[in-house]
């Protein structure tokens, strides 16, 4: 296989390239530019190398980890998804307990340094760019595209098939994730216990990327079938107790059974 991907983030110690980048996409034959020097030895000059890499490159691959400040690579990232560039994305933000060099952050750095996250996250979205919480999702998906199985499905590619659908007086919504979208029924209805109107969200359904207009539509039916088979359950009562409940917690369920034979303990 032809092509090159550009190994973009921050380096330092970080060691996402060795241990996870670089062995997948030598298995795959994809060629690679590797920025990451020794601590102490990177210089300016450095930096014409690297721009000419990634002027070179097929696929931009970034990854803004949690231990890493990535304030450069926001900056990369937004230029590369502006000028439309083949960009795949890993992404995380920084938690309370996520160390920046040995030293964890105060709340407004990191609140300063997430807020950037979330600009390139939005950035992509409307670009129609996956954006992955895993290194390993983002090199294979750099692999894909090399490959040339890329999918030209967007968000709003999706969110226009969905509009047309109809149920009750529910919608949908759409989130990028690994391997494409996320779907998810919402609807405003009657409490079983309470009878006060409530919003209600569905579980989530997976959408490829490879998704046609039709496998889209058959996915959201499945999604209000499920959404009706879960009222039903909670509606129908055998002497006045829904016996199917869904909301019986599972472990509980197998204490039950468990019980009913000892040997299944």
């Amino acid at each position: 296989m032809t092509g090159q991907v550009f190994l973009g983030g921050a380096c330092g110690g970080t060691d996402w390239r060795r241990q996870i980048a670089i062995p997948l996409l030598e298995r795959a034959g994809v060629t690679y530019f590797n920025p990451q020097l020794e601590i102490g030895e990177w210089t300016p000059a450095r930096e014409v190398v690297e721009m000419e890499a990634k002027s070179a490159a097929d696929v931009l691959l970034y990854v803004v980890a949690a231990n890493t400040r990535g304030v450069a690579t926001v900056a990369e990232v937004a230029h590369a998804l502006g000028t439309r560039r083949r960009v795949s994305l890993a992404i995380t933000d920084i938690g309370p307990d996520d160390r920046l060099y040995g030293t964890i952050p105060g709340c407004a750095e990191r609140d300063d340094l997430n807020r950037g996250r979330v600009f390139i996250r939005t950035m992509a979205q409307k670009a129609g760019v996956p954006v992955f919480r895993e290194v390993e999702s983002a090199v294979r998906h750099a692999i894909q595209m090399l490959q040339g199985k890329e999918s030209t499905l967007t968000t709003e590619d999706v969110r226009a098939v969905l509009s047309k659908v109809g149920f009750k007086d529910g919608r949908f919504l759409v989130e990028v994730s690994d391997g494409g979208f996320l779907m998810e029924f919402v609807c405003e209805e009657p409490d079983v216990a309470t009878g006060a109107v409530q919003t209600y969200h569905g579980r989530k359904w997976h959408i490829s990327w490879e998704a046609t207009p039709s496998d889209i539509v058959r996915t959201a039916f499945k999604a209000v079938v499920t959404w009706q088979e879960h009222e039903a359950r909670e509606r129908f009562t055998y002497r006045g107790v829904p016996v199917f409940g869904p909301h019986c917690d599972v472990d509980a369920l197998v204490h039950l059974m468990a019980g009913t034979d000892d040997s299944r303990a």
